[in-house]
C-alpha cells in the first residue's frame, strides 16, 4: 500500500526544521570561532555571540550532548524562553537520569505556580538538586566550565539569548551561581525543616527574607507570617527583629544566625 502523500511531505519538512535548527547552531560556533580568530568587533566581546529564541533549545541539546560536569541552572520563570521547548526538556531530564548533576536554583515567586511546580517536581525525579531563592537576578546555564548560556536582557527571561565561551565569564558567573546557592534555602518539599513551624520561620527570618518570601515559602498568608512574628517577639521579649534572631539562638531556638541571601549586584551585559 502506498504511503499517504501527507506522511511523506511531514517527515520532509520536519527533517528539513531540525537540519535547520542544527545548522543555526553550527553558525553560532563558527561565529565563536571566527572571534576568537578576529579578536573583538563593533564592540562585541569575542567569544560572546548572541543567539535567537527559536535557536536556544537546539544549542542547549547540543551543549549537553558536548560538555561535561556540573550544570549550574538559575531560574527565573519556567513558562517562559526555551525552556519551554517539549524537545529540550524531555532531553534535559534524561541527561540528568542519566547521571549528570544539575543543581538548579529557582526563584521563590515559582513557588505560587502549580505549573512550574510540577515541572519542578518532573526534575526532581530525574535526580536535579533543587534549592529556592528569593528573587533570582537574572536566568542563565553554566554548561561545566566550557560554556554559559545567558539571557540577553539582564532579567529578562523572555529575551534572546547570549553563547559566552570565554573562561573568564564563564568563572564569574560560576562563582555567582555557587554564591547563590550556598546561601539559598532548600525546595521546599525536600527541606529536612524542623516539625516545629515557629522553628522553620525563625530560620528564614535569619536568613534575611522579606515577609512576602516567606509566606510564598511556606505556604501562608502574609497576615499570618506578620502575626507570628508579632508573637514570637512579644515570646522571646524582642523589641526587633534583628534581636530576635539573636534571642532565638541564645534560648536554643536555632544555630548560629546564617548569611543572609545574597542578591547578585555585578550583572555582566554582553553586548549585543
Amino acid at each position: 500500500m502506498d504511503e499517504d502523500p501527507r506522511s511523506i511531505l511531514a517527515r520532509v519538512i520536519t527533517g528539513g526544521e531540525t537540519r535547520a535548527r542544527q545548522e543555526q547552531v553550527d553558525l553560532a560556533e563558527a561565529r565563536h570561532a571566527l572571534a576568537r580568530l578576529q579578536g573583538p568587533a563593533r564592540g562585541t566581546p569575542a567569544e560572546v555571540a548572541r543567539v535567537t529564541l527559536e535557536v536556544a533549545p537546539s544549542l542547549v541539546n547540543n551543549l549537553l550532548a558536548t560538555t561535561a560536569g556540573l550544570l549550574r541552572n538559575l531560574v527565573m520563570k519556567t513558562d517562559a524562553g526555551a525552556g519551554t521547548d517539549p524537545e529540550m526538556d524531555a532531553f534535559t531530564r534524561e541527561v540528568i537520569a542519566g547521571g549528570r548533576t544539575q543543581r538548579t536554583l529557582y526563584d521563590s515567586a515559582l513557588l505560587e505556580s502549580p505549573g512550574a511546580l510540577a515541572r519542578a517536581h518532573q526534575y526532581r525525579v530525574a535526580g536535579e538538586e533543587q534549592r529556592v531563592m528569593d528573587h533570582a537576578p537574572t536566568e542563565y546555564c553554566v554548561f561545566g566550565d566550557e560554556a554559559v548560556v545567558c539571557v540577553e536582557r539582564w532579567g529578562d527571561p523572555d529575551s534572546d539569548y547570549v553563547l559566552i565561551r570565554d573562561p573568564m565569564l564563564i568563572a564569574m558567573f560560576t562563582t555567582s551561581f555557587d554564591q547563590l546557592w550556598e546561601h539559598s534555602f532548600p525546595f521546599p518539599t525536600e527541606r529536612g525543616a524542623p516539625d516545629d513551624e515557629d522553628e522553620q520561620l525563625l530560620d528564614l527570618l535569619v536568613r534575611g527574607l522579606k515577609d512576602e518570601a516567606i509566606a510564598r515559602y511556606l505556604g501562608w498568608s502574609l497576615r499570618t507570617v506578620r502575626r507570628r512574628v508579632a508573637r514570637l517577639m512579644e515570646d522571646l521579649g524582642a523589641r526587633t527583629r534583628f534581636q530576635l534572631g539573636a534571642e532565638a539562638v541564645r534560648a536554643g531556638r536555632l544555630g548560629p544566625p546564617a548569611a543572609q541571601v545574597h542578591r547578585a549586584s555585578w550583572p555582566p551585559r554582553p553586548s549585543r
